[in-house]
């Protein structure tokens, strides 16, 4: 399952229901969680996590997210879809 998360206060509810195998992205405001300074960026020590580079370049983060996390172009969010049978998108 590809998780799809846009927003900090989904991370949460994300993080109950992940399992081995699952992959999740961050978008949109979520990108903020992938900041090792931040608050939220505790939920999601440990887990495979990708964040869509034009989300945290948007925002001006980009050089503060978490070397362990995979920035995805638009062509590496399409390949996330392919990869996952079924997506499901938190806000």
């Amino acid at each position: 399952m590809l998780h799809i998360v846009k927003t900090i206060s989904a991370l949460e509810d994300v993080m109950r229901v992940l399992r081995d195998g699952d992959s999740l992205l961050l978008v949109e405001q979520a990108v903020f969680a992938a900041n090792p300074q931040h608050k939220a960026y505790r939920q999601i020590q440990g887990v495979e996590i990708s964040v869509l580079t034009a989300d945290a370049k948007a925002r001006a983060i980009d050089n503060r997210i978490s070397p362990s996390v995979t920035f995805v172009d638009f062509a590496g969010f399409v390949e996330l879809t392919e990869k996952h049978a079924n997506s499901t998108t938190w806000e």
